[in-house]
């Protein structure tokens, strides 16, 4: 990870921040670095075998030796002075590694044998991240990048590297022993190596990724210790802005892998673009705003993204986050999955537009077709779900907005889709509901807040009937969502049918209604139901 400087030219994060983090299970510090010699910039994951140099500020993670076999390659890092070298053994294993570097001012962690180097870097880069300046621009696009490489992934069950054009590397996936040469010397060096360069392009490969905008599958080259291979560029119209690399890792590639990288070609191409543009990451919450405003700001914030506002599109909300989370840890959570949102909905739709707003993720699908997109568009959201539980295990709920005819109308159907939410809430089982599925559910909750927020539309004598004869209250609402059924009705609340009768004609003397009259059984129906979930005793009648 590149160095980011604050003032005096130190980082916020000092190793103890890391060790913090990564917890006395993973790792243990047997050496404190010197005082002068504490603060973390970066971390670099170095073979034991590896050449080359790393620059002063670094954590490294020494891979492929343990205990005393690390010593070789810990001489040669203390010239660099870094900031701590990480080695996987127990404490007697590393003595001789600890009297090495207890002059030399570079701290030495011990790693658990069980922990996996990906997720010590993972904790690692994190914490660095976020001791960075919100407002550098370049710290904004790294975060982006980087989180993109790590969800893209975790998507795939491989390892990734985002280069720019020159094929400098601008991001990259939580590193393990199963990479191969190509990508190790590419983080190392923060750039590819000449001599694989120019291979890739004696064979064609990198002609083939400028040509199109599909991935390009490289076979293993055993010789030149390569793995396989998946590879696409970053587009934006004409113009390569970079390349992803995927590398394939012990497991098979997932079979949705091109689906994958088309979308995070898409999205970080977006992201690269509003890096030139120097604009910050919180456009993603203003454009969504924008889109949803139900002002002229829609029409400029559209045609800024290349959308058409006169074209149909859908409103699609996704809920998520522990509320007993602390603060950083739902912030966190969201931005990973509103990485993966972006990938999946990138790959659906080049102009999707996902964003918070509010406490969820928006997602703004534009140019859809009224009667295919529907059906696409549940697929869509099924597997978001899906992957949010299976990779960043998070128990998400997806409410999908309809249709609309046009973009320029699709904040209409904001509060629709909330409702859906709200509907999916009260169902836990549920995941995921379009608004047609729920529409009736929906619509009367609607009219209930619209009841409830308005004294002149709630009947006098109903409300003095909740409130001094509850029970009276419960019996007429189960008759009435028993379709007058008054033996059903005694079943249902556990009494005889005579007390059913004699509730009902209490009831309507103290509410002064008639049963007969249609329009006072629906308004009967619809403010008992409000008082009910007023009072959070409401549990719906199954009659």
């Amino acid at each position: 990870m590149k160095p980011e400087e604050l003032d005096g030219g130190a980082v916020s994060v000092t190793l103890s921040d890391i060790l913090e983090d990564l917890g006395v299970d993973n790792g243990q510090l047997l050496v404190a670095p010197s005082p002068t010699n504490e603060r973390v910039s970066e971390t670099v994951i170095l073979d034991a075998e590896d050449q080359g140099s790393v620059r002063p500020g670094a954590l490294v993670l020494l891979i492929g030796a343990r205990g005393r076999a690390a010593l070789p390659k810990i001489r040669e890092l203390i010239r660099d002075k870094p900031v701590a070298v990480a080695v996987k053994g127990t404490e007697s294993d590393l003595d001789a590694v600890q009297e090495l570097l207890r002059p030399t001012g570079i701290g030495l962690i011990a790693i658990s044998r069980s922990a996996r180097w990906d997720q010590i870097e993972s904790i690692a880069i994190d914490r660095i991240r976020e001791s960075l300046p919100s407002e550098d621009a370049s710290t904004l696009i790294q975060r982006d990048l980087f989180g993109i490489a790590q969800t893209t992934a975790t998507l795939t069950h491989g390892h990734v590297v985002i280069e720019d054009p020159a094929n400098r590397v601008l991001a990259y996936s939580p590193a393990s022993n199963d990479v191969d040469e190509l990508r190790r010397l590419s983080i190392l060096a923060r750039r590819g190596p000449e001599r694989y360069q120019k291979l890739l392009k004696e064979s064609g490969v990198y002609k083939h990724l400028q040509a199109g905008e599909g991935p390009i599958h490289i076979p293993a080259n055993p010789e030149e210790g390569l793995r396989e291979r998946v590879a696409i560029a970053i587009h934006a119209g004409r113009r390569v802005l970079g390349y992803i690399w995927l590398q394939e890792g012990t497991e098979r590639l997932a079979s949705n892998t091109d689906r994958i990288l088309i979308g995070s070609a898409r999205h970080a191409a977006i992201e690269l673009v509003r890096h030139r543009n120097e604009q910050s990451q919180s456009m993603r919450r203003d454009r969504v705003s924008s889109l949803l405003s139900g002002t002229a700001q829609i029409h400029s914030q559209a045609q800024s993204a290349g959308l058409d506002p006169s074209r149909p599109a859908a409103l699609v909300l996704v809920s998520s986050g522990d509320p007993n989370q602390s603060a950083p840890g739902m912030q966190l959570q969201r931005g990973e999955l509103a990485n993966l949102i972006s990938i999946h909905a990138a790959a659906y739709r080049p102009g999707a537009v996902v964003g918070a707003l509010g406490l969820e993720t928006a997602i703004v699908l534009p140019d859809l077709d009224p009667i295919k997109s529907p059906a696409a568009i549940s697929r869509l959201v099924n597997v978001i779900v899906r992957d949010a539980e299976a990779h960043l295990d998070l128990e998400v709920q997806a409410a999908i907005g309809p249709v609309v005819d046009r973009l320029d109308r699709l904040h209409a159907s904001v509060e629709h889709v909330r409702n859906v939410l709200k509907v999916l809430e009260a169902t836990l089982s549920m995941r995921v509901a379009a608004f047609s599925e729920v529409e009736t559910t929906v619509l009367v909750n609607e009219l209930l807040e619209l009841i409830g927020s308005n004294d002149r539309l709630r009947h006098k004598g109903i409300a003095l009937l909740c409130e001094r004869y509850p029970e009276f209250a419960v019996t007429l609402l189960a008759y009435l969502e028993s379709f007058g059924d008054v033996n059903r009705c005694a079943e249902q609340l556990l009494i005889h049918r005579n007390t059913v009768h004699y509730r009902l004609r209490r009831s309507c003397e103290v509410a002064g209604i008639d049963l007969q009259d249609p329009g006072q059984r629906l308004l009967a129906h619809l403010q008992i139901r409000l008082w009910m979930e007023t009072q959070q005793r409401w549990k719906p009648f199954n009659p």
